[in-house]
């Protein structure tokens, strides 16, 4: 049994989409294209929305995804944000 078909594929999709945008964050905090938390933050968004516009499912669920999508995210990054020393406004 593989990891698609142990959690469905809708799921897993969504684990890679999670690994490939915090692997994006990361390499564009490197190359200082991402330099302020809330830009960060806003890029994430963004990807997110886009990521899931081809979902057919209700409003609620949807935005449970995207919410637990974005906090995985944040909490992968959250070492980044210390150790890029990236800008925060206060």
């Amino acid at each position: 049994m593989e990891i698609p078909e142990y959690c469905g594929k809708l799921e897993f999709s969504v684990l890679q989409f999670i690994v490939a945008l915090t692997d994006e964050i990361r390499q564009k905090m490197e190359q200082r294209k991402l330099f302020y938390q809330e830009q960060i933050i806003r890029f994430a968004k963004n990807k997110i929305n886009f990521f899931f516009k081809g979902f057919q499912m209700k409003d609620a669920l949807l935005a449970v995804y995207k919410n637990e999508v974005f906090n995985t995210i944040m909490f992968k990054i959250k070492y980044l944000l210390k150790e890029y020393n990236i800008l925060q406004c206060v």
